[in-house]
């Protein structure tokens, strides 16, 4: 066959597109949807996040509670040992994640009066963006989320306005939140 350079250039240009996309990360990403609440329109908010291998979107849940809720493959939201979901804020005063997260923890002190929160490593994001400050949370008096794991971080949408993100891996035993942790972090470092 007869060598074309145009051909060749474009291919280049091809093989190197291909090479980019596949080798950087997603791009994070923070979408609106208005949603009937009672008669009038609210706003939801949702992140781009991807769904860990071996677990699905349960649609019905995540539509009725407004969140993103992952479950194992072959379980509901009402029957899984362990639930993955993701919640996402408007911030509209650009409040520093940590104080939010400490607020938070405050709030839970005062709910439960025996919870115990660890501080985890946080996870590092692609690209330099904010890392996801992790914690660990245990509450024997809350029979239905004794064991979670909440790590929480700040987002944008296209058009610059600012976001709490947060992704909590919520367990009815330490044994079911170890078994989904791999699947927690996947979705932690792929964000």
């Amino acid at each position: 066959m007869p060598s074309n350079p145009v051909l060749h250039r474009h291919l280049a240009a091809a093989v190197f597109i291909a090479v980019f996309a596949v080798g950087s990360p997603a791009k994070s990403e923070i979408t609106k949807f208005m949603r009937d609440c009672g008669g009038k329109l609210c706003p939801y908010y949702r992140a781009s996040v991807a769904v860990p291998q071996g677990w699905h979107e349960d649609q019905a849940s995540s539509r009725e509670m407004n969140v993103q809720i992952f479950v194992p493959k072959g379980r509901t939201f009402d029957n899984a040992g362990a639930v993955i979901y993701a919640t996402v804020k408007f911030n509209r005063d650009k409040t520093p994640v940590a104080t939010l997260v400490a607020e938070d923890h405050a709030t839970w002190r005062e709910k439960a009066r025996d919870v115990k929160i660890e501080h985890l490593p946080d996870v590092a994001r692609a690209a330099g963006q904010a890392p996801f400050l992790q914690y660990q949370f245990e509450m024997p008096s809350r029979k239905a989320q004794p064991f979670e794991r909440v790590a929480t971080t700040s987002d944008v949408d296209k058009d610059g306005n600012a976001f709490l993100v947060g992704l909590v891996l919520t367990a009815t035993s330490m044994k079911a939140l170890k078994a989904a942790e791999p699947a927690y972090l996947a979705i932690l470092k792929g964000y």
